[in-house]
């Protein structure tokens, strides 16, 4: 088959030059949706999307009015039934927590469907006829669609609905408003632009704009759609390899920094697309103009406040087509307080790419101010000054998916320690006096050398453990936010762990953490949202681990382990691990926290605890299983599963039952535990023990440490496997007999314990 390039084929064709009017119209009919006065009686019509069923037993479909001249929307009014099955325990158990029951089977009583899929073809022998439509109808249409819509002119919610009206062809996009006979409404939704295709909806409380609705459930389909290996959400249909970007940031007259830009973006179609490609950038980023490289204009809609960019090429993309496209645009980007600049780490500053896998290689110039120094992401491959800009471009040298800059009244220092890689650590004095001056109080002295230090150890130190990683220069910046993020080589830090060092260890922990995204995060990267605890979960037991090494002791690892142990606890309603940022819910804010960050940090603990040699303290294995994931997978994604098989290659069992309770579950058990010393028939000492295990499943097991206190500073060490109910269990013969027994040594296992009398 002949592959045509876009550049050639907008010479071919007649390429349209038009404005953003076409989106606006098809946007309008959009939310103008209304009874058209087509009305049909309904008699035992199935409408099956994968694990979902909705069947119409007896009733009158409605007609909705047409959008680019096709029929997009009816609205059922009768009996019927709507059915979903999830195929994951955990989906299931987030039904349950929303609907009370682990799969849906409920009557409805009213349906009102928008789709672009097949089923026009289902209802179009039933033969619709002109009829009277009930008045209330219209006010039940109306607020569904009010719903949907984003606080502008030209936004919604969910850009699934704009790319399946404003596209020439049938996308297989179907949603579904049900009103169930008892309970909310519930909204279904059919989307194959997502790897997770299938999702239930609820009303969410508004947290922002773009909250309506939250999931209750989704996953992909039973035969997986083409294309389903893009990171976190989206199917890989269109890929952006490669960006050169070019940035001006103009000091203005009142000290503030204009910000503009140019995006040149090479595009690789794997799947038809289009015409119109969906992008994101910034809401306070407004699009100047738009070209393929032919120099035609590309129609382009972008809102202020909405992060959506609609580009429109001049055809539907084929698969193999090729297309660069330039982006001109600019906007109020980088705010200025006192001397701060606020520059959000993850702003979509450059278009990011809405039809898959985000992850490109950058070219990126900057134009600034000489007296700001910058930093970027890739390597400073040139710099030049010259009327008080200077020009430096940066050049990555592997794809990523992260790419960020900082700038601002920056002292640098450049260090480097033996044996560790080079850092430029960005402070600004300017604002450490303006924060005095706010009440802060005054830094502790030579901050800027403390950070560097526990940057530069917990580099050697994570390279130790891991491996080298895949930069070998890193730029430490501060920022001005109660937060840190890390990216490719830069690695941005809270002013606040620049004013002291905490005397509990959170400075120290909390710099290791976002050095160790060097390697989980950066190095290897998860494979999609519901693996997000392979990045922030490892990233912070790697933070407990090296605040550990460096404290040369237990006492701020367990304690943190601890509070971590009560906030999962506290937020165990909000989901499991596996959901990612879906276990942050409006009734549990600190869930995504709580369950992703701590909880895959006490998943790790755990695997750790289980690999540890009992009679030689080593941790050779756990060492060596960490080595090899990061080994295996660096410069690419992994998933849970892949970490399951590395656990498994070096524990020697499978370890399925661990990951199924622990990423995937949410039950912690309670241990009610007693012991009492006995002797064997020949007079050998041991520990009888009496476990009762509580609040969860019957098959739910743990390998427990157990330790016997035998006095004279001599201890035992050994593990029992617990599982059931109550269960009694004796240790390995003992040299002598226990003092005292405790039950859940090191923290084993994520659990409450509660000792009682023999």
């Amino acid at each position: 088959m002949l592959s045509i390039s876009l550049a050639a084929a907008v010479i071919l064709s007649s390429p349209d030059t038009s404005t953003s009017a076409e989106f606006l119209d098809r946007y309008r009919e959009l939310i103008g949706l209304a009874p058209l006065g087509q009305v049909a009686p309904v008699s035992n019509v199935v409408l099956r999307r994968d694990a979902a069923e909705i069947s119409l037993t007896q009733g009158t479909l409605y007609l909705l009015s047409p959008v680019g001249g096709r029929s997009v929307g009816a609205v059922f009014r009768g009996a019927g039934r709507i059915s979903l099955t999830t195929p994951h325990a955990a989906e299931q158990d987030a039904l349950r927590r929303a609907i009370g029951a682990t799969s849906l089977n409920d009557s409805i009583t009213e349906l009102i469907l928008f789709f672009a899929d097949s089923t026009p073809d289902q209802l179009r022998t039933l033969g619709f006829r002109p009829g009277a439509v009930p008045g209330d109808l219209w006010g039940a249409v109306r607020d569904f669609v009010g719903s949907l819509k984003g606080p502008k002119d030209g936004t919604l919610f969910n850009p699934g609905i704009l790319e399946a009206v404003l596209n020439d062809e049938p996308n297989g996009f179907f949603l579904a408003h049900v009103r169930r006979a008892k309970g909310s409404p519930l909204l279904l939704q059919y989307d194959p632009a997502m790897v997770e295709s299938l999702q239930l909806l609820e009303p969410a409380s508004r947290m922002h704009y773009r909250a309506d609705w939250s999931v209750v459930t989704q996953f992909a389909p039973a035969r997986p759609l083409s294309g389903s290996t893009a990171m976190w959400r989206l199917r890989n249909r269109v890929a952006v390899p490669h960006y050169r970007l070019e940035v001006w940031l103009k000091p203005t007259a009142g000290g503030d920094l204009e910000y503009s830009a140019r995006a040149t973006l090479s595009l690789t179609v794997r799947e038809a697309s289009g015409p119109w490609l969906r992008f994101g950038l910034h809401p306070e980023l407004m699009v100047d103009s738009a070209r393929w490289s032919d120099g035609s204009t590309a129609p382009t809609h972008k809102v202020k406040d909405d992060d959506d960019l609609w580009v429109r090429s001049p055809r539907r993309l084929a698969a193999g087509d090729s297309a660069s496209l330039t982006v001109f645009y600019h906007g109020d980007l980088i705010d200025r307080f006192a001397n701060w600049f606020f520059i959000d780490p993850s702003a979509d500053w450059y278009p990011v790419n809405g039809q898959g896998d985000n992850s490109a290689m950058f070219d990126v110039i900057y134009h600034s101010p000489d007296w700001y120094p910058l930093a970027s992401v890739g390597e400073r491959t040139d710099s030049s000054a010259a009327a008080k800009v200077m020009t430096t471009r940066w050049v990555t040298k592997r794809p990523t998916p992260f790419a960020t800059f900082n700038l601002g009244l920056f002292k640098v220092n450049h260090i480097q320690f033996e044996d560790a890689p080079p850092l430029d650590v960005m402070v600004s004095e300017e604002a450490r006096r303006a924060l005095r001056d706010m009440g802060f109080g005054a830094p502790q002295r030579n901050m800027s050398e403390v950070v560097a230090a526990d940057i530069s150890n917990s580099l050697k130190w994570f390279t130790h453990a891991f491996g080298p990683p895949l930069f070998d220069h890193f730029f430490v910046t501060e920022i001005p936010y109660f937060e840190g993020v890390s990216f490719p080589g830069l690695i941005d830090l809270s002013f606040t762990t620049f004013q002291n060092t905490a005397l509990d260890g959170f400075d120290e922990f909390f710099r290791a953490h976002e050095v160790a995204h060097q390697w989980w995060g950066n190095g290897v990267r998860p494979a999609s949202y519901r693996d997000a605890w392979l990045s922030e979960g490892i990233a912070s037991f790697c933070g407990l681990w090296y605040l550990q090494s460096v404290r040369k002791g237990n006492k701020e690892y367990f304690r943190f382990l601890d509070v971590y142990a009560q906030n999962i606890k506290d937020n165990r309603d909000a989901g499991v691990t596996w959901l990612g940022y879906r276990s942050s819910t409006p009734a549990r804010r600190y869930g995504y926290q709580a369950l992703v960050y701590e909880k895959g940090a006490w998943i790790t603990h755990m695997l750790r605890m289980l690999m540890l040699d009992l009679n030689t303290r080593k941790e050779d294995r756990f060492n060596a299983m960490m080595r090899d994931f990061y080994e295996t997978y660096a410069g690419g994604s992994a998933s849970t599963d892949d970490f399951r098989a590395v656990a498994e290659k070096h524990i020697g069992v499978p370890m399925d039952w661990f990951f199924e309770q622990w990423v995937k579950g949410a039950a912690i058990p309670t241990y009610r535990v007693a012991w009492t010393n006995e002797t064997t028939a020949e007079g050998r000492p041991r520990v009888r023990l009496r476990v009762l295990q509580d609040d969860v499943p019957s098959d739910f097991q743990a390998w427990v440490l157990v330790s016997a206190d035998l006095g004279q500073n001599r201890f035992a060490n050994f593990r029992i496997k617990v599982t059931g109910g109550q269960t009694e269990y004796t240790s390995p013969l003992l040299p002598g007999a226990a003092r005292e027994v405790k039950f859940n040594e090191l923290n084993s296992v994520l659990a409450d314990v509660k000792t009682e009398r023999w």
